[in-house]
């Protein structure tokens, strides 16, 4: 199955969301910004969220596992 990138946001401190679409399933790349606990700055941390058509969005720490749950849902169908 083929997953379509229609788009990416990247802020000015480094975040970036990033889409891909297959059919009715989304799934965002999100990099966000964790601040350090006792200094200045922060780091940059990678989650994957797979939306579902109905909006609810379930969180998975590599991009290939929400890949995979999408599919199995789609097939499912």
């Amino acid at each position: 199955m083929n997953w379509e990138k229609t788009g990416t946001r990247i802020n000015a401190n480094g975040e970036r969301i990033v889409t891909y679409e297959f059919m009715d399933m989304k799934i965002q790349s999100r990099r966000m910004m964790i601040p350090h606990a006792n200094r200045s700055g922060g780091w940059l941390h990678t989650s994957y969220f797979l939306i579902w058509p109905d909006g609810y969005e379930e969180e998975f720490r590599t991009l290939r596992d929400a890949k995979a749950k999408g599919e199995e849902e789609i097939l499912k169908r």
